[in-house]
């Protein structure tokens, strides 16, 4: 049976989240657990590395509204107090998931300066 997350990921070439993206947002629900429900439907829309970092945007293929995906929290950005360390930088990466319209659209990762080609071989989150 093909069902709709199927259909994005054949026709769209859509992807679901790996383990780094996965890993963070699931790390935010301990500080915001009202993005629970969200996660397990997003797919990624692509990944575009910008040299010091990179933008990870997202669809949900929430089916015909059938689950109430709007976070409602009162702001658009969560800015985690963390740092990712990445054994490539000397500095490890930032990041920041935004929540444009009470929904999660995009999860930016940053450098502190670095140049960086957008590959992750092994990561750990730091509390800052």
């Amino acid at each position: 049976k093909l069902t709709f997350q199927h259909l994005a990921e054949r026709d769209y070439n859509m992807e679901t989240l790996n383990e780094f993206e996965l890993s963070l947002l699931e790390n935010l629900v301990y500080q915001h657990p009202k993005i629970r429900a969200h996660i397990p439907h997003l797919l990624v829309l692509n990944r575009e590395c910008t040299g010091v970092g990179m933008y990870i945007n997202f669809c949900d293929y929430n089916l015909f509204g059938a689950v109430d995906l709007f976070i409602g929290l009162p702001y658009d950005v969560l800015s985690p107090n963390e740092r990712i360390i990445i054994p490539e930088l000397q500095y490890g990466l930032g990041y920041e998931v935004d929540l444009s319209e009470g929904k999660i659209r995009f999860i930016e990762i940053f450098t502190y300066g670095e140049e960086w080609n957008c590959k992750i071989s092994k990561f750990k989150l730091e509390n800052l």
